[in-house]
C-alpha cells in the first residue's frame, strides 16, 4: 500500500515538474492527443520500485530499458537504435539467468529466448497509445503474477493517467514496464515462452499484427503510425469504450495463460481472429474489410 501513496504523489509532483520544465509529449499526425502531457508516470514507478523493489533481479534487468526510455523521450531515438539496445539487454538476460526455454512444455534453444524478449518488449510499446490502456493491463498482469511491489507502483499512476490522462507513462515507463512484465512471465511460467505469451496476449497480438498490416502495404514494419487496433477501436468506441474493451480482453488473455493448458492456444487464435475482423469492420466503416 505504501507503493501507491508513494506512486501517487509522486506522478503528481513529477507532472508539476514536467509543466514546469516543458518536459512534455507534444500533439503529432500519429498520436491521438490533442495537448502537451508530461510522461513522467514511468519515471514515477521506477523511483518507487527503486525503493521498495530494488532488490528483484528482474527490477535490475528492467534498469537499463527505463534508461533507453528516457533518452528515447528526450532525443526520439531511432528504432535502430532501439532495437539494437534492446537486443544487448535481452542477451545480457538470457546469458544470465539459468532457466531453460521451452514452448508449451517442449524444450527450445535458447536463441528463441532472447527473440521472444526482444520481440515482448517492444510489444508492451507499441499497445501504449491510448489513456489507461498501458497501465491498466500492467496492473493486472504484476498483480496476477504475484509483483505486489510493480502492481501498487502502477495503481499509483493510473488515475491521473485515465482518460482524460494528465500524464503518460512515456517510453521510459513502456520500455521499463515492458521489460519487467516480460522477464517476470517467463520466469512466472519456468521458462515456458508458450504459455507466457497467452498470458501476455494483447501486446503479443499487436506486434505481429502491425508488423503484418504493415508488410501487407509494404510500408516499413516498424515505422510509427496511427492504425494500431486501440486507435481504430478509440475513433468508433471512444477512448473510455476502448479502454474497458481492450482491458477486457487482455484479461482474459492473462487468464488463459495461468490455466497453463496447451488447449487455450486455439481459443486465444478464435479471439485474435474475432479482434482482427472487428478491427476490419470500424476500419472500413462497415462497408467491407480494410487493413
Amino acid at each position: 500500500m505504501l507503493e501507491f501513496l508513494v506512486s501517487f504523489f509522486g506522478t503528481f509532483t513529477l507532472f508539476l515538474i514536467g509543466k514546469r520544465t516543458g518536459f512534455l509529449d507534444h500533439p503529432s499526425s500519429r498520436k491521438l492527443h490533442e495537448s502537451a502531457v508530461p510522461p513522467v508516470g514511468g519515471i514515477a514507478i521506477f523511483l518507487t520500485l527503486l525503493v521498495f523493489g530494488r532488490d528483484n533481479p528482474v527490477f535490475v534487468y528492467s534498469i537499463p530499458m527505463f534508461v533507453l526510455g528516457i533518452l528515447d523521450d528526450i532525443f526520439d531515438l531511432s528504432y535502430k537504435v532501439k532495437l539494437t539496445a534492446t537486443a544487448f539487454v535481452s542477451l545480457w538476460y538470457v546469458l544470465s539467468v539459468p532457466l531453460e526455454t521451452y514452448i508449451f512444455g517442449t524444450k527450445v534453444p535458447q536463441i528463441l529466448l532472447l527473440i521472444w524478449i526482444l520481440g515482448m518488449v517492444n510489444a508492451f510499446n507499441v499497445i501504449d497509445g491510448i489513456d489507461g490502456l498501458m497501465g491498466g493491463i500492467s496492473f493486472l498482469m504484476a498483480l496476477l503474477l504475484g509483483e505486489k511491489s510493480l502492481a501498487f507502483s502502477i495503481l499509483g499512476f493510473i488515475p491521473m493517467n485515465l482518460p482524460p490522462a494528465k500524464v503518460f507513462l512515456g517510453n521510459n515507463g513502456s520500455f521499463f514496464l515492458g521489460t519487467f512484465l516480460s522477464l517476470a512471465s517467463f520466469q512466472f511460467f519456468d521458462g515456458d515462452i508458450g504459455f507466457a505469451t497467452l498470458f501476455l496476449g494483447l501486446p503479443f497480438y499487436e506486434i505481429v499484427f502491425s508488423f503484418l498490416r504493415r508488410a501487407w502495404k509494404r510500408k516499413n514494419p516498424f515505422s510509427p503510425d496511427k492504425f494500431h487496433t486501440h486507435h481504430v477501436f478509440c475513433r468508433r468506441l471512444g477512448k473510455w469504450g476502448s479502454f474497458i474493451t481492450l482491458l477486457s480482453i487482455s484479461a482474459f488473455f492473462n487468464l488463459l495463460g495461468l490455466s497453463e493448458k496447451f488447449q487455450t492456444f486455439f481459443l486465444y487464435l478464435v479471439i485474435c481472429i474475432i479482434l482482427f475482423f472487428t478491427y476490419s469492420l470500424f476500419q472500413s466503416d462497415y462497408r467491407g474489410f480494410d487493413l
